[in-house]
């Protein structure tokens, strides 16, 4: 008799193979996905490094366009068109490089990757009442500021002229030096929009262009300052206010008179704070947040 020749496996036999399949496969699975883990970080990590490398590019086209250093990212145009990086710590360095810690790639953390070096920056300190000077303008400090501080907050010397006001603000009326009829509220007891904001705003552009906010002083300000002292229904003139806050000029706040819709407060020439209507002739003293590296002291 002949023997049939067998030409399958056993289900025993089957079985073995998927165990030990299954036994390869996970002695390998963790070794492919480390694989993989490690070469997105890698590929994360040199995206950090191609974004830090295209900032600093950015820094040096600034400095060539402008003959000054840029105080913000915000004011370089970075050419870069990899995975989207976004980091919690940007500090653009006297050196011209940059510090990024922090980062994430397209949403992906990349832990405690550092792209340069941590530059350790000191800055000018200013106490209120200090006179500095930028681009070719004086101002008057109204915030004290230490080592560490990258901005100080500044009040224009002298309230903008009236040949400023009516560059910026065409058709506006001039009464004196001072602004009548600009409607600062326009009516309605709103900032925004109001036609001293819009002159604000267009004398920023030609004369403060660095500065990251260009205003009037409020209340608070003055209060702050310990110049003003707050009462239930009005304000009154604080102790040894000093002449540089006034100058013996009438000058607007951004602060409406306790809600009214037609009234402001404003500074009176001996350092008063009293108010009156919007429309009666005032002074345009505008107040800027500038980096002190913009400052000539």
């Amino acid at each position: 008799m002949f023997k049939r020749k067998r030409n399958a496996f056993t289900l025993i036999e089957l079985i073995a193979v998927l165990v030990i399949m299954a036994i390869i496969a996970l002695i390998v699975t963790p070794l492919v996905m480390n694989i993989i883990r490690k070469a997105r970080i890698s590929a994360d990590r040199r995206s950090v490094d191609a974004y830090g490398r295209s900032i600093e590019l950015a820094i040096a086209s600034y400095l060539l366009d402008t003959g000054r250093f840029p105080t913000s990212i915000d004011q370089l145009t970075i050419e870069y068109s990899g995975n989207e990086v976004v980091c919690e710590t940007t500090q653009l360095n006297s050196d011209s490089s940059v510090y990024l810690t922090g980062c994430t790639v397209a949403g992906r953390s990349t832990g405690d990757y550092e792209y340069g070096k941590l530059q350790v920056v000191t800055y000018d300190t200013y106490s209120v009442g200090d006179e500095v000077t930028y681009n070719g303008v004086d101002y008057y400090v109204i915030e004290n500021s230490d080592s560490k501080q990258l901005n100080v907050k500044l009040l224009k010397k002298e309230p903008l002229s009236s040949d400023e006001i009516i560059e910026y603000s065409p058709g506006a009326d001039v009464i004196g030096g001072g602004v009548g009829n600009m409607m600062y509220h326009s009516n309605s007891n709103e900032y925004d929009g109001s036609y001293i904001k819009t002159t604000l705003d267009a004398w920023k552009v030609v004369n403060a262009p660095e500065t990251e906010e260009v205003r009037l002083i409020t209340v608070e300000d003055l209060i702050n300052l310990g110049y003003i002292k707050n009462s239930e229904t009005s304000y009154s003139k604080g102790e040894n206010v000093p002449n540089w806050l006034y100058n013996g000029l009438q000058y607007w706040t951004m602060s409406s008179y306790n809600g009214s819709s037609n009234r402001v407060w404003y500074m009176v020439y001996d350092g008063r704070l009293t108010y009156n209507d919007v429309n009666l002739g005032g002074k345009v003293r505008p107040v800027i947040i500038l980096s002190k590296s913009e400052i000539s002291a």
